[in-house]
């Protein structure tokens, strides 16, 4: 006999090919006899059930999409992976990634989920929903998690970290170093996507308000679209000069991303101004070369979240209620070489 199937065990057991998964996948509503039986003749043609003919029978994909934006080979991307993919393996489910780069092909791919629904679940990275999106995904029975999520709308779960604390703690810090003028500095954007690490950008200038900075004492430097620059070095360069030139005279700066204040310094050190004597930096993320840099940053932690992530996404696959279906958390300040005390000249 050759490569023995699932329909060669149904007819030697007398039964239906449905009836033989169920059996031998453990549910229930088979006869203990049949059950036993089935068994029996699997051991007997040496078959193991395959979890494509099990995923068939069940009517799942066995299969979570991770939707990103952005390389897969990034600091957080790729750590987000990691958490998510070690919980989701353990259960069985194969993590798909998918990356859309442009808004076009984020569009383009949720219009492509009309009627072609092949994953369980999906997790959207860093980004909201447009209306037109959140009523595509209303249509699927998929549970949609939003990881690092600019909000909760159109989402059934969501892992985040808290902005607003976050960036209330770096203003206190700055404060409390007697910077009196301070900036915000953001990623170059990509046009049409809205990402939550742009967030801070407003918890910032909303923080530094509720400490008592003044209008004309606060500055958001948005270099604007990746599309302008060659690469990073080329947008933090267009920042300093932003930067040198600007009213505020910034004596300390937060930034979006640690790897923006990384390249931010570099070019700073081109111009001969020094961090920290001439200006204060804090970054965020406290990816793996912030330490080797001495970077005041903000430490989170995307495996962890990647973990929690999928941990809702078991739940909300067999049907319960999460008791915390939003979950925030916290960023920590972590204090190194760049940031001191405002000295003023």
């Amino acid at each position: 006999m050759g490569r023995i199937t699932l329909h060669d065990v149904a007819e030697a057991a007398g039964v239906s090919d449905s009836t033989v998964s169920r059996a031998l996948r453990g549910l229930d509503k088979v006869n203990p006899k049949t059950r036993i039986k089935i068994e029996e003749i699997a051991k007997q043609y040496h078959f193991v059930l395959s979890r494509s003919a099990s995923s068939l029978a069940s009517g799942k994909t066995m299969k979570v999409t991770m939707l990103f934006t952005e390389a897969l080979n990034t600091w957080f991307n790729s750590s987000s992976l990691q958490g998510t993919y070690e919980v989701l393996s353990e259960h069985g489910y194969d993590l798909i990634p998918h990356i859309a780069q442009s808004a076009t092909s984020l569009n383009n791919y949720f219009e492509s989920l009309i009627g072609n629904q092949n994953s369980d679940a999906l997790m959207v990275v860093s980004l909201s929903l447009t209306e037109r999106q959140r009523d595509i995904l209303g249509r699927t029975s998929m549970p949609v998690i939003g990881f690092d999520s600019r909000g909760i709308e159109g989402f059934d779960a969501t892992v985040r970290i808290d902005e607003e604390d976050a960036m209330a703690a770096a203003v206190r810090l700055l404060n409390s170093l007697g910077h009196r003028n301070i900036g915000f500095v953001s990623m170059p954007n990509v046009s049409g996507l809205l990402f939550s690490s742009q967030l801070r950008s407003e918890a910032f200038r909303k923080a530094a308000r509720s400490q008592g900075y003044s209008e004309n004492a606060i500055e958001h430097f948005n270099p604007g679209s990746r599309d302008e620059f060659r690469s990073m070095d080329d947008a933090a360069s267009s920042v300093v000069a932003s930067i040198l030139s600007s009213p505020v005279h910034p004596s300390a700066i937060c930034v979006e991303t640690d790897d923006f204040a990384v390249a931010l310094i570099s070019s700073l050190r081109r111009f001969d101004i020094r961090v920290p004597q001439d200006i204060s930096i804090i970054g965020f993320d406290d990816y793996s070369l912030a330490p080797l840099a001495g970077l005041t940053t903000f430490h989170q932690n995307p495996v962890e979240m990647g973990r929690i992530a999928a941990q809702q996404i078991l739940s909300l696959l067999v049907g319960e209620q999460l008791a915390q279906p939003h979950v925030k958390m916290h960023a920590s300040l972590v204090l190194r070489d760049t940031t001191a005390a405002f000295l003023d000249k």
